[in-house]
């Protein structure tokens, strides 16, 4: 009776549509080691924290950057985490 229940569920793991350089590095946020993945396609960058889909930014030819957060529960301040994956960014010259 209970395997009549069950339902054929496979979990799929979909590749990220997004395309460009990967960018991988740990750095100190907030005095925790987070794991950071940046896909930089052009000016547009996507960010990963930890897993997690952070948002991304856009960096215009005249360096004014443009921000696009995911939402995030209010445990979360996203500047803290933002800035200095930027510095991180702009170390690598990226």
């Amino acid at each position: 009776m209970e395997n009549d229940r069950k339902r054929d569920t496979s979990l799929v793991i979909k590749e990220s549509d997004i395309k460009g350089e990967k960018i991988i590095f740990d750095i100190l946020i907030k005095e925790t080691l987070a794991h950071v993945i940046v896909i930089k396609d052009g000016q547009q960058y996507h960010l990963n924290l930890d897993g997690e889909d952070f948002g991304s930014f856009c960096r215009d030819d005249n360096g004014d950057i443009q921000r696009f957060e995911q939402p995030k529960g209010a445990h979360r301040d996203d500047e803290n985490y933002f800035k200095p994956i930027l510095e991180k960014l702009e170390q690598l010259n990226k």
